[in-house]
């Protein structure tokens, strides 16, 4: 395959993955500052295992992403970069990548 799409998909609830800048790390101490205010560790979540904050991240951070592939490569902006975000870690983790080739109609 040189053009298509490639899925990228986290096999858990309190592990996801989105595009975001790749070359400011601060982007990301942002990223993580701003949904630690939205779901604290320490908030009243009736879920009592201890990482419900990592649950409702994960939801607004996404569990997949698609990136289109052309001649090959994956087509990012310039700035942009795949993460893949442990919210309830560090464990052991699945992240599945699926190829999709486009329609050769």
């Amino acid at each position: 395959m040189t053009d298509g799409a490639v899925v990228v998909c986290s096999a858990h609830t309190t592990a996801g993955i989105t595009i975001n800048e790749n070359a400011d790390p601060d982007v990301v101490s942002d990223s993580l500052a701003v949904l630690d205010r939205l779901a604290p560790v320490q908030g009243s979540y009736a879920h009592r295992e201890g990482n419900s904050d990592a649950h409702v991240k994960t939801s607004l951070v996404g569990l997949s992403v698609i990136v289109p592939v052309e001649h090959g490569r994956l087509v990012l902006g310039t700035w942009q970069g795949i993460h893949f975000c442990e919210f309830d870690g560090p464990r052991r983790r699945q992240v599945m990548v699926q190829l999709l080739a486009a329609w050769q109609g």
